[in-house]
C-alpha cells in the first residue's frame, strides 16, 4: 500500500472548509499529547443538522486530510451522525491510512464525538490552535 491513498493526498492538497465558522454554535477541540497533532471543529448546527462546518488542524498531512475529509462526511448530516463514527470507519472512508498514520483516524473520531457531546451539553471548546501562534 502506498504511504497516503488517493482520498488523502486530494485532501491534504486541495483541504475543503478549512477556517473557523464564525457563525459556530458548537466547537469541539481535541490534541495528541504524543505525536503533537490538534484538531478543532467549528460548526452551526440548526434543527439537529451540520448546516456549516469548518475546520483547523495542526499536525501531520493525514491529520489535515482527515479533517478536511470530516467536514465533507458530516456537512448536511444529522450531527448525530458523527457520534456514530468509530477509528475504523474513518479510515475506511479516507481510503487506508499507513500503520503510522492510523492514529489520525481515532483522532477524528474523537473530535467528532467531542462535537456531539458540546452539542448536547451547550459546551464550546476553547480555541488553542490559535492561541499557540
Amino acid at each position: 500500500m502506498p504511504r497516503f491513498s488517493p482520498t488523502v493526498v486530494d485532501h491534504f492538497t486541495n483541504p475543503r472548509n478549512i477556517g473557523q465558522l464564525a457563525s459556530a454554535n458548537v466547537r469541539a477541540f481535541v490534541g495528541n499529547p504524543v505525536c503533537g497533532d490538534q484538531i478543532l471543529l467549528t460548526a452551526h448546527v440548526s434543527d439537529g443538522i451540520v448546516a456549516d462546518l469548518r475546520f483547523q488542524a495542526f499536525g501531520c498531512s493525514a491529520s489535515l486530510a482527515v479533517a478536511s475529509l470530516l467536514t465533507t462526511v458530516l456537512m448536511g448530516e444529522s450531527v448525530n451522525l458523527a457520534g456514530t463514527l468509530d477509528a475504523d470507519r474513518i479510515e475506511e472512508l479516507t481510503g487506508g491510512l499507513a500503520p503510522d498514520q492510523r492514529h489520525v483516524a481515532a483522532l477524528a473520531a474523537d473530535v467528532a464525538h467531542r462535537l456531539v457531546a458540546n452539542f448536547r451539553s451547550g459546551v464550546s471548546d476553547d480555541d488553542p490552535i490559535s492561541c499557540a501562534s
